[in-house]
Order: C-alpha cells, then structure tokens, then sequence
C-alpha cells in the first residue's frame, strides 16, 4: 500500500519560501543600517543572518525535492531529502554558534563601543521579521522547518536582547560587556537545540524505530487479529520523521480471510503515519 506522502513537504516548501524573502529582505536593511550607523556590531549581525538565508535556501531547496514522486533510481522517492536538509542546516548554525562564540568570549575581557541608537532601530525591525519569520514556521512539520525554526527563535530572542541592551547602552557606557555575554547565550541555545535536532535527524537516516511508533502495541494489535498466528520479519523505519514505512511477514491459519486480515494490519496502520506497507502471510 502506497499512499499520498507530499502534502507536508509541499506546506514546507511554501513556508520556507515566504521565511527566506522575509529573510533576504531583512538582510538588505542590516546592511545599510551597518553602512549607515557605522556600527562593527550590526555588520557583525549581518554576517550572521546571511547565513540564516543561506541556510533557508539550501532548505527550500531541498525541500522541493522532497515532493517529486518516487523514479527508479530512488523507489522510495525523494523525501529523505528534507532530512539531508536538516541535518546539513544544523551542523552549519552549530558550527556558526561556534565562530558567534570564539568571537563574543575575548571581547567579554575587551568590550567594544556600539552604536546604541542605531542598534535600537534596527532591534525593533529585526524584531518584526524574525517573529514573522517564527510564526509562519511554527506549525512546521518536517525537521527541516524545525531547524529553520530554532534558528529564527534563537534570533528573536538576540534581537530582544539587543533591543533591551541598546535602551541600557543609551543610558549607562559602562555596560558594553553585556554585548558579548548575550551573544555566547544565545549561541549555547541554538547550539543546545540544534544538537537534539541533529541527533535526531541522523537516526531517521540511520533508520532507527520512529519514536512515536510503538512496537509492542502494533504488534499485538496484529496478533490479536483473528487468524493471525504469528508475526515474523518486522520491520519499520521513517522515511522523513513523519511518514514510515513497514514490512512484515504475518503467520495465518485460513488463507481465505487473508484479505480481510489485511485490511484490518492497513486500518492499524494507519494510525501511525505509515505512508507503504509490505505484507508478506505464510
């Protein structure tokens, strides 16, 4: 059984497209408040979100790719993609979190003079793109928009930190040092929660059980199937960390109810996200 696999990674698609615009056009307006503010710090921020856009691209990308139908050269078509996404995207913010830190921990001991008022403008407009940016995500199922996610809250929350750093920086020059310890905060989180999307995104690839699938109760759903003798071969895995797929060898005592067992084995399945069903009775 083969069913309709698309209509999430189709949703992401069109959510990351509207994500990376947002992005690009924030990208435009850090740059020349940069420019036009004279300030290390917001240049230093659009280093930053360049590589968000980037990393929403290669996402959108790939997430396109994820709705193409299976071919011969992959029977089981392309959603895996979107997890090669994920996890390409997550070690690329882990790895920025790690350059945001080598640069934010010297300047804790040597604090550099900012642009409190242009820092504040730009804080409310980069405010106003990133949660639009995290409400159009947050419903994403796939564990590309995830990581997309974490990164675009991880700049919510910088750009909150900036905003209320700029109001003290206006008020007290001696509080420069406040710069450098929100950055390594915000970096710790995204490295935190990247780091569990990565480990997470690695073992769908490596095939592991889906963690919301529970193998005890599926298998005596089957069992307690009349007819069914015994089960053998089972196997399921997930194709994106949504959909999965499943194979199974079922032992029956009457082979002229063998369609209806198997329909029962299909309505079981359902309830679990299983996209492909491979039943073979003996």
């Amino acid at each position: 059984m083969r069913v309709d696999t698309h209509h999430h990674h189709k949703k992401a698609g069109e959510n990351l497209a509207v994500v990376f615009f947002l992005n690009l056009t924030f990208n435009i307006i850090v740059i020349v408040g940069a420019l036009a503010t004279n300030s290390m710090a917001i240049l230093s921020d659009f280093i930053h979100d360049l590589s968000d856009t980037i990393s929403i691209a290669l996402a959108w990308f790939l997430e396109r790719i994820a709705q193409k139908d299976s071919s011969e050269n992959y029977s089981y078509g392309y959603q895996r993609f979107s997890i090669l996404g994920a996890v390409i995207i997550s070690v690329f913010v882990i790895i920025m979190a790690f350059v945001i830190l080598s640069e934010a921990i010297p300047r804790l001991f040597a604090p550099e003079g900012v642009d409190a008022g242009g820092m504040l403008i730009i804080a409310v407009i980069g405010l106003i793109f990133k949660s639009l940016s995290v409400y159009r995500l947050h419903r994403g199922e796939t564990f590309n928009e995830k990581a997309i996610l974490f990164h675009q809250m991880g700049d919510v929350f910088e750009w909150v930190a900036i905003l209320i750093l700029s109001l003290v920086l206006m008020f007290w020059d001696g509080a420069a040092y406040l710069d450098p310890f929100v950055s390594i905060g915000i970096a710790a989180w995204l490295i935190f929660n990247l780091g569990r999307n990565l480990i997470k995104s690695v073992q769908i690839l490596l095939q592991k059980t889906p963690s919301n699938f529970d193998v005890d109760e599926f298998k005596a759903s089957i069992n307690s199937i009349d007819g069914v003798n015994s089960i053998d071969d089972f196997h399921v895995w997930s194709l994106d960390g949504i959909d999965s797929v499943l194979t199974v060898k079922v032992s029956i005592s009457n082979w002229e109810i063998q369609e209806d067992i198997k329909k029962e084995i299909y309505d079981i399945a359902s309830k679990y996200h299983i996209v492909d069903i491979t039943i073979e009775f003996d």
